[in-house]
């Protein structure tokens, strides 16, 4: 845990981030982006954030599984996993050996990198889009390697389907399988890296409870609301995450 912080903040952190996992895989899938930034200001460093997230995430991801059964559609998700698979040892990697304050410096850049893409994203399936069979991969290795290093991969991921103009529902549906296998590409490599904290995990185990409520008042809420009402806040708390961060790394 990070130093001078008193445990309740730490543990009301946690807590959150836990119901926030279930909130994302509900429908608000935006919320997710604030993950690994949030909880890596109240942890030592980004990488025991990023490995006390991917167990919560593997959960979430049994649930979004269960809610969209077969809605998703495998042929989106085929190319991309070869590249994902490469992406993902080179995120390992870099994780597990990278200075931590250079890892903090790398995530803040990538938070703005999430920041700027909510500006143009309305925009990107607009475009006149001709798929070519190296997308894929390229694609896959894109996301492979940003979801190792931080557990979140939107942009690359997102503007690939939104160009291929993919219904919501299997848009949603599509994510949770893909999602589903990255995270287990990820585990092994994570525990060979020492980045999984068993015995922290453990400490840890009241959280998980809280995933599946997150996930219920997710699928709750987006009956009545608008994902994008809360667009803007994950802005805000990604703008303070990132000058944070960059502090924190001084």
């Amino acid at each position: 845990m990070a130093a001078g912080l008193p445990a309740w903040l730490v543990v009301t952190v946690v807590a959150a981030l836990g119901f926030t996992i279930g909130f994302s895989k509900g429908g608000f899938a935006a919320v997710g982006a604030v993950l690994t930034p949030l909880l890596s200001l109240v942890l030592s460093n980004v990488a025991q954030a990023v490995g006390i997230l991917l167990p919560m995430l593997m959960v979430g991801d049994v649930f979004a599984l269960y809610f969209y059964w077969r809605e998703w559609d495998a042929r989106l998700v085929l190319p991309l996993l070869p590249g994902a698979v490469v992406g993902v040892v080179a995120g390992t990697a870099l994780l597990a050996y990278l200075p931590v304050n250079v890892m903090r410096w790398v995530l803040a850049l990538f938070v703005l990198l999430l920041v700027a893409y909510k500006f143009v994203s309305a925009s990107v399936s607009q475009l006149r889009y001709r798929p070519q069979r190296w997308h894929g991969p390229v694609i896959g290795g894109i996301t492979g390697l940003a979801s190792a290093m931080f557990n979140s991969a939107g942009p690359a991921y997102n503007s690939y389907l939104l160009l291929q103009g993919v219904p919501p529902l299997s848009f949603a549906a599509t994510s949770a399988l893909f999602f589903t296998l990255i995270n287990l590409i990820k585990l092994p490599g994570y525990v060979l890296a020492g980045v999984i904290h068993p015995a922290l995990l453990l400490t840890l185990w009241w959280v998980f409870p809280f995933i599946p409520v997150g996930l219920w008042a997710g699928r709750q809420l987006t009956t009545r609301l608008k994902p994008s009402a809360f667009e803007w806040v994950i802005v805000a708390l990604l703008l303070a995450s990132s000058v944070l961060l960059i502090w924190q790394s001084r």
